[in-house]
């Protein structure tokens, strides 16, 4: 746009045109390691932080092995598990969405999130328990509980995003969001292969009437303690303050 739309954009705007008057001479400077080391020393950063790296981690690790864990839920094999896996994909987008807009206009993250996160839990303890060796489900309640774990879970990491870059403002909106990505990528890659070693286990309770393998527990354990870290969010929105008050 000719006019910057917002005062905090109007801000960004002025700060970069001081430093290209300052710099007569383009200079290239490795600046992120720097920032990343700002952003991880901001006040609420790392709430931001944990809930995305929880998200991704979790709809990561679904995704890897939705093939498998629904044959041991007794789906059919074949275009049906495909067009599932898709489902996945498809409800992460539409639950970003939605509630993606819905908290760009109410600003209410942390109610937002921690509903998102007391959700998942629900949802993987159901998913859990239907993809077990002991109880028996029907294939269309596996896969709304799928497609509703999705939409649950897959909207925290834009609602992170967009958090971190408020509570971090004026920090670059680029640095945010490469440090977000690198660390859920990186903790995605580390939780993958442990989830895969955790399958191997099978806890069973009810009397041996129902089972829960070991990655679906890793999963409910991972969302429930940033479900609990997340509960003393109270940095302040610095970029909807400055908007607000300009």
């Amino acid at each position: 746009p000719q006019t910057p739309p917002s005062a905090s954009a109007a801000a960004a705007w002025a700060a970069e045109d001081a430093v290209l008057e300052a710099n007569d001479t383009p200079s290239f400077q490795l600046t992120y390691p720097g920032k990343a080391r700002e952003l991880l020393k901001g006040q609420g950063f790392l709430f931001a932080l944990a809930a995305f790296v929880a998200s991704i981690g979790c709809t990561n690790v679904v995704s890897a092995f939705t093939a498998p864990e629904l044959a041991r839920a007794g789906f059919p094999e074949g275009f049906s598990t495909d067009l599932a896996g898709a489902g996945f994909q498809v409800a992460i987008v539409v639950g970003g969405i939605g509630l993606g807009r819905y908290v760009d206009q109410t600003k209410q993250f942390k109610k937002v999130m921690l509903t998102c996160l007391s959700t998942a839990i629900f949802l993987l303890v159901g998913l859990g328990i239907s993809e077990g060796y002991e109880q028996s489900f029907a294939p269309a309640a596996v896969v709304a509980l799928l497609l509703a774990l999705g939409a649950a879970v897959g909207p925290v990491q834009p609602i992170a995003a967009e958090l971190a870059v408020e509570v971090a403002y004026p920090c670059d909106e680029n640095a945010v969001e490469a440090t977000q990505q690198l660390a859920g990528n990186l903790f995605s890659a580390l939780l993958v292969p442990l989830c895969q070693v955790a399958s191997s286990y099978d806890l069973q309770f009810g009397g041996r009437q129902a089972d829960m393998r070991g990655d679906t527990l890793v999963l409910i354990a991972l969302v429930g303690l940033t479900a609990v870290y997340f509960t003393n969010f109270n940095a302040p929105l610095e970029r909807t303050m400055l908007d607000e008050g300009s």
